[in-house]
């Protein structure tokens, strides 16, 4: 028997630590691509709130829409709680009163994330440090997925793990598509001559670049690189993949009917995008009706077992 308050917090700190790692890594990304582009092409910072889903949060803050103050928000601000600080702080929180049914070294390396985040917070907002902060986040946050693949049992709590970790990516994965990917086709020629670069930055935030040219053996193409993070079944970071794995690690839990039939509509709905059409309002929409069908699989989740006992 896993008590649905331990589930719920495994749930929800592998959701918060998949969004923490991913917040960094799109930052990272965006960061190295904007000091290679003029500042015509891409000036300004504010698709990154878009891609958190974090634009109306920031406008209550009344700051300037400028670099520091929103990659502070981002990265720093203990106000909003989607920064790479709150969410590694609440996976924390979450993980604590679990530790029982972790290895050790899950907590200890996620405790020193945490006390590492808290007193760097401010280099990860200035240019010249905020690289070593942020690849600090992504490393720490994969080598702590690596100790739970390697270490702990494949019970009802490491299901519940990857199952947040699994949603989480699935739905940051649209995020990028429906900011980043859709503004780049509705941009069209007037981005020609860069189009290349921020294509690859596209990739470059979800650590997908070299595995896109392995998988497809072409040049970086945007109907390509949609279609990959969609539907490429050998990604771990596309949808598809990510469909999948959460499948099998509903399967493996009770009650799982009353949560698949959501994920199946999910993948009805990636099924429907054509990556061949380059009309970036149609991505868009396609990516908010994706990420709807997401939220659905939450909400079906919470009602399954986060408000009930789970049997395993």
């Amino acid at each position: 028997m896993l008590l649905s308050r331990v589930a719920g917090n495994l749930y929800w700190a592998g959701r918060y630590l998949e969004r923490a790692e991913d917040t960094a890594r799109i930052i990272r990304s965006y960061s190295d691509t904007i000091v290679d582009l003029p500042v015509s092409v891409m000036s300004s910072w504010e698709p990154l709130l878009a891609i958190a889903g974090a634009t109306e949060a920031f406008d209550e803050v009344s700051e300037p829409a400028d670099e520091a103050s929103i990659v502070h928000f981002l990265v720093a601000e203990t106000a909003n709680p989607g920064s790479v600080l709150m969410c590694v702080s609440q996976a924390r929180e979450n993980l604590r009163s679990t530790r029982e049914v972790l290895p050790r070294e899950v907590w200890q390396t996620l405790n020193d994330l945490f006390l590492f985040a808290e007193s760097h917070r401010h280099e990860g907002v200035g240019r010249r440090s905020r690289g070593r902060f942020l690849e600090r986040i992504v490393g720490e946050s994969r080598r702590i997925d690596g100790m739970v693949m390697a270490t702990m049992n494949r019970d009802a709590a490491y299901e519940f793990l990857a199952v947040g970790q699994s949603l989480e990516r699935a739905d940051m994965t649209t995020r990028v598509l429906g900011v980043h990917a859709a503004g780049l086709m509705a941009a069209g020629e007037d981005t020609k001559t860069h189009v290349d670069v921020q294509w690859m930055s596209v990739l470059s935030s979800l650590s997908a670049l070299h595995m896109y040219h392995r998988s497809t053996r072409s040049p970086v193409a945007g109907p390509d690189v949609v279609s990959f993070l969609l539907g490429d079944p050998a990604f771990p970071r596309s949808v598809s993949s990510c469909l999948t794995r959460l499948t099998h690690r509903l399967e493996r839990l009770p009650r799982a009917d009353a949560v698949l039939p959501a994920v199946r509509a999910v993948e009805a709905e990636v099924a429907r995008v054509d990556p061949a059409d380059t009309d970036g309002k149609t991505l868009d929409h396609a990516m908010d009706g994706l990420q709807l069908a997401l939220g659905e699989v939450h909400e079906r989740i919470v009602a399954t077992y986060l408000l009930a006992p789970v049997t395993a």
